[in-house]
């Protein structure tokens, strides 16, 4: 009953979406109020929404012990070759754990503009995380111990049981951006991507769709496989997505529309929320509402998932792995393959201890504002020995503090030690050189500010940085016909796309004979070309063409042709063929037409 079910749904799919990319599709109301007709389902999805009434009454997750979900993806019929899939599917995990965890680049655009649109909403952190899973692979599939749980061309549709216990991401060619069950049940099923929205990476052929190529359309789908709603639910003013904190909506938001406050219904609607239809660029949070209801749906209906990341989510392949972004404060130059751990919103530690003689009295720790500590070391075994310890710490003021625990801070006998702490970039920020009789503890404190680089900050402009923090006012933007030129480092330009500067666009253009009176006449051209022309006397398939003075028209012109004309002469008024010059009269003008063809074939 269950594939029977899903043919139906994605039938249906099939039938009524057409590609739509200019803005942004989803299919899951749809194929969820299909779904909805079979009682099985029906019943089923009852269930969860029962399981979940009854969790959401524990309020919000604590947080200590993640909620990890192991992920498998699969791609379908793309070309993609398996590198770049392989590459495109971790890209997608981190953008997906970032955007749940609120560590996105871009939630800074949250904390800007929400004080004056939504000042009574709040976004939250999910301690729900996800894994690009490596190990317990199902058979058949040709994945060995360590490898990632990527397809390519291995399975079919959007359901496939040997991959239950994981949601997959299925990777194809659908005619909207994705869809999702509303609540995944973790047996096979999983969320639907087309393959030029899936990651911010294009390669191996595959080249995404400008405003959707951030990663954002699997965050929307992961969504409502987590039983969210879009925010105008079934439509209208008194639609209700079950989130108490997202404003009630009527219809859907597109495009881009960075600080506006939009009211379609009565307070501003919600359009940074992840699920609404925004381009990627302007989809940049999730409510705390939205949060909570998600992880008390993995908890009550997801545990099949969670059961098995132990097994499935281990480390790939030791010292290859780790962060492979030169811009991130884990930064590892050896590593090959990027494990989805770099840290781009952070400052990098480093704290050295050098050659101290007695290390077994050294103990230190780096604490944050509220105490907690970050970082910490000692003590240590061998003297004179040089130790470091390093760590990503996010911008604010700190503390470090060197204990001594015989009180003669770190000299004896002329011997001495020191310690330095620096930043990324060598930044001295606390030390103590040659030793330095501080007793039995050292305290430093220091402020890390974020780093800044000026630039375009807005993903929807041709010269944008991904690497900016600051936008310095120098966006620039393509209009009509132009486009960008597709760079996201700041290098980027406009194209012109309408070379001839006729106002249609180059991808637009077409060349074609524009002389309506031509046998190759195309009423679509809008750039001229040859014309070909009939042969005088014949149509353009090659017929001969009949003449006017064959009045009678027999083929040839007549003693019969002129007794007709004479019997119309003096016409003023619809004189038919008798009025062979076509001037609207029969007169003497048209017998000498007639009589000058007198004897001719037609």
């Amino acid at each position: 009953m269950r594939h029977f079910g899903s043919f139906i749904a994605l039938s249906l799919f099939l039938l009524i979406f057409a590609p739509i990319h200019s803005q942004r599709s989803c299919a899951t109301d749809s194929v969820h109020a299909q779904m909805m007709g079979l009682p099985s389902y029906a019943q089923a999805f009852q269930a969860k929404m029962n399981a979940l009434n009854q969790a959401s009454q524990n309020g919000a997750i604590d947080c200590a012990t993640p909620l990890i979900i192991p992920v498998a993806v699969h791609f379908q019929n793309t070309g993609i070759p398996e590198a770049c899939a392989i590459e495109m599917a971790l890209d997608q995990i981190q953008i997906l754990n970032q955007d749940f965890a609120a560590t996105n680049s871009d939630i800074s655009e949250w904390y800007v503009q929400q004080p004056a649109i939504w000042p009574t909403i709040n976004n939250a952190e999910s301690c729900i995380q996800f894994c690009l899973a490596t190990s317990n692979h199902p058979a058949g599939f040709g994945l060995a111990e360590g490898d990632y749980a990527v397809t390519v061309d291995q399975t079919t549709g959007d359901f496939n049981s040997a991959w239950s216990g994981y949601l997959n991401m299925w990777v194809r060619d659908i005619g909207p951006l994705g869809y999702s069950p509303l609540g995944g049940s973790g047996n096979g099923d999983g969320v639907t991507c087309h393959p030029q929205a899936f990651s911010s990476i294009s390669c191996g052929g595959n080249t995404l769709y400008g405003t959707f190529n951030l990663g954002r359309t699997i965050t929307h789908e992961v969504g409502h496989y987590l039983l969210l709603s879009h925010p105008w639910a079934n439509g209208g003013c008194s639609s209700n997505d079950n989130v108490a904190d997202t404003p009630v909506s009527s219809d859907p938001i597109t495009g881009c529309p960075s600080g506006q406050s939009i009211v379609n219904c009565t307070d501003p609607v919600l359009w940074p929320s992840y699920m609404d239809y925004c381009n990627d660029a302007c989809l940049f949070m999730f409510s705390a509402g939205q949060v909570t209801r998600m992880e008390n749906y993995v908890v009550a209906s997801l545990q099949n998932l969670l059961n098995n990341s132990a097994s499935s989510c281990q480390g790939p392949c030791g010292e290859d792995c780790g962060c492979t972004d030169p811009e991130a404060c884990n930064y590892d130059p050896d590593a090959i393959i990027d494990d989805g751990s770099c840290v781009t919103n952070a400052i990098g530690l480093d704290f050295a201890l050098l050659t101290d003689l007695y290390p077994t009295e050294t103990t230190w720790n780096i604490t944050n504002e509220s105490g907690s500590i970050v970082l910490e070391g000692g003590p240590y075994a061998d003297a004179e020995t040089n130790y470091t310890s390093a760590v990503c710490a996010v911008p604010g003021c700190y503390t470090l503090t060197v204990n001594d625990s015989y009180g003669d801070g770190m000299q004896f006998n002329g011997v001495v030690g020191n310690y330095t702490l620096t930043d990324e970039n060598g930044n001295v920020l606390a030390e103590i050189i040659e030793g330095g009789d501080f007793g039995y503890q050292a305290v430093h404190d220091f402020c890390l500010e974020e780093n800044t680089l000026e630039g375009c900050t807005n993903a929807s402009a041709c010269n944008f940085n991904e690497s900016a923090t600051t936008d310095n006012g120098t966006c620039i933007f393509a209009e009509n016909c132009d486009f960008c030129s597709g760079a996201t480092d700041g290098s980027g330009s406009i194209i012109d796309g309408d070379d001839d500067s006729d106002g249609v666009c180059d991808t637009d253009e077409i060349i074609g004979c524009q002389d309506e009176l031509a046998c190759n006449y195309n009423s679509a051209a809008t750039d001229a070309a040859t014309c070909e022309y009939a042969d005088e006397g014949y149509d353009c398939a090659g017929n001969l063409l009949s003449c006017s003075e064959d009045i009678n028209g027999n083929g040839t012109v007549e003693v019969s042709d002129v007794l007709l004309l004479l019997s119309e002469f003096g016409c003023t008024s619809d004189c038919g063929a008798a009025d062979v010059d076509g001037d609207g009269v029969v007169s003497v003008g048209d017998i000498l037409l007639l009589l000058a063809a007198f004897g001719e074939e037609c």
